[in-house]
């Protein structure tokens, strides 16, 4: 129940929509773009022998952690949500999540493992001209072989 001499907020306010900082609006043209960027990439790494990889937006904190470029500030990068007695991370970058797929599954992934990827991606820096803190990476990485040979076909 509103107090009697309270002002009548909804009334006297107006309502200013704004797009957080360092987040964009896509429009219909650039996201027909990136789609197209990204499967033609994906076409790529497919003739090369790469199959797809999707993992999950949320990893735990202590995971995406050990990845950040940042050590005097872990877990400063990310933004992070407590689930219970542990905390979620949306995904740094599309690495971590990986290295994670790959321990949980090492013993029955064909090695050498290659993947690719794409997806959102999330960083809790200061956005700046360029600096986005959410973004789409692209991504292909080659686990389980060793040499320069493994190098050389990236």
């Amino acid at each position: 129940m509103r107090e009697k001499n309270a002002p009548d907020t909804i009334k006297n306010s107006v309502l200013k929509s704004v797009r957080p900082r360092g987040f964009v609006d896509k429009t219909a043209s650039v996201e027909r773009l990136e789609t197209w960027l990204v499967q033609t990439a994906f076409n790529l790494y497919e003739s090369f022998g790469f199959e797809p990889l999707q993992t999950p937006t949320l990893e735990y904190a202590h995971l995406i952690g050990q990845f950040l470029p940042d050590d005097d500030r872990p877990n400063q990068g990310v933004f992070s949500v407590r689930d219970d007695e542990d905390w979620l991370s949306l995904r740094y970058d599309l690495t971590a999540p990986l290295a994670r797929f790959v321990a949980e599954n090492y013993e029955t992934i064909p090695k050498p493992f290659r993947r690719y990827q794409a997806g959102r991606v999330f960083r809790n820096e200061k956005p700046g001209p360029g600096r986005f803190r959410e973004f789409t990476q692209c991504d292909a990485d080659s686990v389980g072989a060793g040499g320069a040979a493994a190098d050389a076909e990236m």
